[in-house]
């Protein structure tokens, strides 16, 4: 069940949160009781290599992966999202200009501007057919500002 479902059912969830930069820190973390996993760009060490290793051991528990980007970095949001995280959180999104960016980055055309790209993502959440990953992405991921 996606992150998303398990929220619109009014379920209560809590997310582990990681700092460390390391794939078996996030390992060690995703196989405990928490609900999801989030990796911490913007005051964690996490960066854009960590994060797509650190997405492996979260997807392989079965578990929802949100990504806390840095300030201002819209485009580490689609990155997250090819890399295979369900969510991302903007941090200081202070204007109607930032929440713009950010919605852009999120989702694929019409709704913004994310270009194609899940080479990681795609494999990852089991689907086949690229139509279908291209109208459920938009649907399924979500954007925390």
């Amino acid at each position: 069940m996606s992150l998303k479902s398990r929220l619109a059912a009014d379920e209560t969830l809590f997310t582990a949160w990681s700092g460390v930069p390391d794939a078996l820190t996030v390992e060690i973390i995703a196989k405990q009781g928490f609900d999801a996993v989030t990796l911490d760009m913007q005051h964690g060490g996490h960066h854009e290599d960590s994060v797509l290793r650190g997405l492996v051991p979260v997807l392989a528990a079965n578990k929802p992966a949100l990504v806390r980007i840095p300030v201002g970095r819209f485009d580490m949001a689609s990155r997250a999202l090819d890399f295979g995280a369900e969510a991302v959180i903007a941090p200081m999104v202070n204007s109607v200009d930032d929440a713009r960016q950010f919605a852009a980055a999120m989702k694929y055309p019409p709704m913004g501007e994310r270009s194609w790209g899940p080479t990681y993502a795609f494999p990852r959440h089991g689907k086949g057919d690229h139509a279908e990953w291209l109208r459920d992405s938009n649907q399924r991921t979500m954007a925390f500002a």
